[in-house]
């Protein structure tokens, strides 16, 4: 019932007994736990990020595989400058998984996805009515939250979080320095963090 973007966002907001790096640092060391654990926190999110791309179940199923049998053996490639984990995640993703579009002759072209459609994306329906409408409840939140970002930080987010870029790649496609994709960024979460506090 978790949501790609709504879902990282609220977990943003909370603390965590295990940094990203960390699990990644220890996945370097062969420590099987830690890989759990990252597919835990990213493997549902990942998924539906599949589903969206090639529109099948078991080709989402297997290029998720991928991805963290790609993290296991090279997790030590992983660079905190150039994004966040979950970007680096995501980037891997989506580049497997239209690869495999490519690969089965699919020419499509991969659009931007549309910020509303991206964040209402649900990767399966909740079977707890009572779950369900808090899902929606939270959903809201991070879109209204989202519209009361200024539009310069509003659009960092929609290439970092749904199309996947690297912060490095935003600033080159938006032609600004690295240090304002940064900043922007920074400022982003901390407002929507404040706004959702509030409202939760």
């Amino acid at each position: 019932m978790s949501l790609i973007f709504a879902t990282t966002i609220l977990r943003n907001t909370r603390e965590r007994d295990v940094d990203d790096e960390d699990l990644l640092q220890r996945i370097a060391r062969a420590d099987e736990s830690a890989l759990s654990q990252l597919y835990d926190r990213y493997g549902q999110l990942l998924y539906s990020l599949g589903m969206r791309i090639l529109r099948s179940t078991t080709d989402a199923e297997d290029v998720v595989q991928e991805v963290f049998l790609q993290v296991w053996n090279k997790a030590e490639s992983y660079q905190k400058d150039k994004g966040s984990v979950y970007t680096w995640l995501i980037t891997m993703m989506r580049n497997r998984a239209i690869d495999r579009l490519r690969s089965k002759g699919f020419k499509q072209h991969i659009q931007s996805v549309d910020v509303n459609k991206a964040i209402l994306f649900s990767e399966a329906e909740s079977s707890n009515p009572h779950a369900s409408a808090v899902q929606t409840e939270h959903q809201q939140l991070v879109i209204n939250a989202l519209k009361q970002l200024p539009e310069d930080h509003r659009r960092i987010f929609e290439l970092a979080y749904y199309e996947g870029f690297s912060q490095s790649e935003i600033a080159d496609q938006l032609n600004i320095p690295l240090g304002t994709v940064k900043s922007r960024m920074r400022r982003g979460l901390q407002l929507m963090r404040i706004m959702l506090e509030e409202k939760m």
